[in-house]
């Protein structure tokens, strides 16, 4: 299957949470643009880089699992680090025997970098209507932030 998509995310509405689609042609830049679209939800970052810091390996029996994992992952690291997420990548996604594994890099910054906006604090990513499909452009990825 052919695909030549670029990968794209928009923000959908909730009465609570804020949520966003990503979409791409491949799992992991799928996986990529989701990370994206939950570093817009917190903060603004227009054009900034981060410093990588290793994620994984994660492990979970289903790819829906795996982006509950990897999102919240990426939450955690910021918090843990004091910083903003702007964005991430990911160095593996594979099926193993039971399930899946990946491995990636978050990027952050520190919230003092000039450029930097915050704008909500994202507690973590909820597993209410959580989806990862594939379809003839490639796949999406449909999460929830609890915010």
């Amino acid at each position: 299957m052919e695909r030549s998509a670029e990968p794209s995310h928009r923000q959908l509405s909730h009465t609570a949470d804020v949520g966003f689609e990503a979409s791409a042609a491949s799992l992991p830049a799928v996986f990529e643009e989701a990370a994206r679209a939950l570093a817009e939800i917190a903060a603004e970052t227009p054009g900034i880089v981060g410093l990588p810091v290793e994620t994984g390996p994660l492990r979970a029996r289903d790819l829906e699992s795996l982006a509950f994992t990897w999102l919240n992952e990426l939450i955690a690291l910021a918090d843990a680090e004091g910083r903003v997420l702007v964005g991430a990548t990911v160095s593996h996604l594979a099926p193993v025997a039971d399930g899946w594994a990946m491995e990636g890099r978050a990027s952050l910054v520190p919230y003092e970098t000039p450029g930097v906006r915050a704008l909500r604090q994202v507690k973590a990513v909820t597993l209410h209507r959580l989806a990862v499909r594939e379809g003839p452009a490639g796949f999406t990825l449909t999460a929830y932030a609890d915010i």
